[in-house]
């Protein structure tokens, strides 16, 4: 669970993840794919013998339901892993996986991961590290889903991306990833129509603003958030 701060929109994490020279010193040599903005990294169906590791970029997993509705589980920035989280082969992709900006993107055979972390308990610890923020953001995503009001459960999104992609600016703080507000009705399980009339709420409100196609969050909307988590809990 975050912790919200009311006099700061961001929470923080001190949570190391895996970089390249984590590979380097255990003896794997990383072969990098680039790909560009809405590139697919791999689809359901695509064999899950490897682990994925997001080197610089943005990556979004999404699901496909219903009558070709596309529903993202998690936004990935530099350091996250993905793919099946399982170090068992044998496995099928079961998401898929875009390039939300320009990514660089290194993928490593289950196999020789199973051996490294044999050899090298600290690679051992960054690795499930990296898969339990992974499983913390789907944790949040069904949190958020339990909310019926479309408006709390965006209210928890913006929060938790301004967690993981924003850059304070010293009133807010500015999300480092471009979203549609489609990009954030696939997020939380609703409709761009719903989700715009809730967006401008949330600015008429001054808990949130877009500058340069970019969403900047304010204290007030945490505040807001931390104010209704309470009402709830005390109703339950």
């Amino acid at each position: 669970m975050l912790k919200y701060d009311t006099g700061s929109s961001v929470a923080t994490t001190t949570m190391e993840v895996l970089g390249s020279e984590d590979f380097e010193r255990v003896g794997i040599r990383l072969v990098e794919r680039r790909f560009k903005a809405k590139d697919i990294v791999f689809a359901p169906g695509d064999p899950g013998d490897r682990l994925y590791f997001l080197l610089d970029g943005t990556v979004r997993l999404y699901k496909i339901y219903g009558d070709y509705k596309e529903a993202t589980t998690a936004l990935l920035q530099e350091g996250g892993v993905f793919g099946k989280l399982s170090l068992v082969e044998g496995c099928w992709q079961d998401v898929f996986a875009e390039a939300v900006t320009d990514a660089r993107v290194a993928s490593v055979q289950k196999s020789m991961l199973t051996e490294i972390i044999k050899r090298h308990p600290e690679f051992a610890v960054k690795l499930f590290a990296s898969f339990s923020e992974r499983l913390r953001q789907s944790d949040e995503v069904i949190e958020s889903l339990l909310h019926r009001e479309v408006s709390t459960r965006l209210a928890t999104l913006l929060l938790n991306l301004s967690d993981r992609f924003g850059e304070a600016n010293g009133v807010g703080t500015i999300l480092g990833v471009r979203l549609t507000h489609q990009d954030l009705a696939n997020m939380v399980a609703s409709t761009r129509e719903a989700v715009s009339k809730v967006m401008s709420e949330f600015q008429r409100d001054d808990s949130i603003q877009v500058q340069n196609h970019k969403i900047v969050v304010y204290p007030k909307l945490a505040k807001t958030f931390l104010e209704v988590r309470s009402n709830t809990d005390q109703d339950h």
